[in-house]
C-alpha cells in the first residue's frame, strides 16, 4: 500500500510539473513537448540560415565595392598621367620663357652704368643696414644673378660680379643658401681674395664682428648674423623687380618716395 501510495504520489508529482512547464497533463504536454522542440529547431535552423545568407550577401556587397574602386582607379591613371605630362611641359615652357626674359633684361641692365648698386642701396631695408663703406664696394658690381634649385633641396644661388676694385681680387663671389619653412641658412660662400689692405680689416670682422658695414661683413664671414636677410631681400624683392627701387628717389628731409 505504501509503495502505491508513493508511486501515485510521484505520478500526481510529475503530472503537476508537466503541466507547469508545458501547460497541459502528461499526455497532453508529451505532444506539445515534441513540437515545441521540433518548432525551436526549425526556428534555429531559419534563423541561422539568414544569418548566413545575410554574411555572404556583405561579402558580395564588398567584393563589388572594390571592384568598382578598381575599375575607377584604372580608369584615372592615364588622366593622371597626361595631368603630370602636361604641368611638366607648362613649367618647362615657363621656365624657357622666364630665362629668354631675364636674358634680355641683363643686356639692358649692363648698358644702365651702376643699376645694381643703386637699387640695392636704395632699397628701405638695405638703406638702414649700409655704410659708406658698404656703398662704395657696391659701386664696383656690375652684374647681379639669382639662381634657385628645388630639386633635390630648395636652395638659391646669389652671383654677384664686379670690375676691378680696390678690396678684392675675385670677378665673381657666389653665396649659397638652403631655403626651408624657417627661412634662409648659409651654406656655401666663394672665398674672398681680399687686397692686403683689407685682408687684415675682414680677418678682424669674421672674428670681432661689431661693425654695421653690412656688405663688407657679408663678405668677410657667410655666417655674420644678417647675412640670411641679405639673401631673402635679394632673392624675394630685389631681383624679381630692381627697377622699382633704382627709380627711388630721396627727397631731402622727406625720407624716400617714388620718382
Amino acid at each position: 500500500m505504501a509503495s502505491e501510495a508513493g508511486s501515485r504520489k510521484e505520478g500526481s508529482s510529475a503530472e503537476s510539473w508537466m503541466k507547469a512547464e508545458l501547460g497541459g497533463t502528461p499526455e497532453e504536454a508529451s505532444g506539445t513537448g515534441v513540437e515545441a522542440v521540433q518548432e525551436s529547431k526549425a526556428l534555429a535552423e531559419r534563423e541561422a540560415a539568414a544569418t548566413g545568407q545575410e554574411v555572404a550577401l556583405d561579402l558580395f556587397e564588398a567584393v563589388e565595392v572594390v571592384e568598382s574602386l578598381e575599375a575607377l582607379q584604372l580608369e584615372m591613371e592615364p588622366v593622371n598621367n597626361q595631368a603630370r605630362t602636361a604641368f611638366a611641359c607648362l613649367r618647362q615652357n615657363l621656365v624657357q620663357r622666364r630665362r629668354t626674359l631675364l636674358g634680355h633684361r641683363r643686356s639692358i641692365i649692363q648698358g644702365i652704368p651702376g643699376f645694381w648698386a643703386k637699387a640695392i642701396v636704395k632699397h628701405p631695408e638695405m638703406l638702414a643696414m649700409i655704410s659708406d663703406e658698404d656703398e662704395d664696394l657696391l659701386s664696383y658690381v656690375i652684374d647681379l644673378e639669382v639662381e634657385e634649385i628645388r630639386h633635390p633641396i630648395h636652395c638659391c644661388k646669389i652671383m654677384m660680379f664686379f670690375r676691378d676694385n680696390p678690396y678684392f681680387r675675385n670677378k665673381v663671389i657666389i653665396k649659397e643658401y638652403l631655403i626651408n619653412v624657417t627661412g634662409y641658412t648659409a651654406s656655401h660662400s666663394t672665398p674672398v681674395q681680399w687686397y692686403q689692405d683689407y685682408e687684415h680689416e675682414a680677418y678682424s670682422r669674421r672674428h670681432h664682428n661689431s661693425s654695421v658695414n653690412f656688405f663688407f661683413n657679408w663678405f668677410s664671414d657667410h655666417n655674420f648674423a644678417g647675412s640670411n636677410r641679405i639673401a631673402e631681400i635679394i632673392c624675394e624683392d630685389l631681383w624679381l623687380n630692381p627697377l622699382r627701387y633704382h627709380m627711388r628717389m630721396q627727397v631731402p628731409g622727406q625720407g624716400t618716395e617714388r620718382a
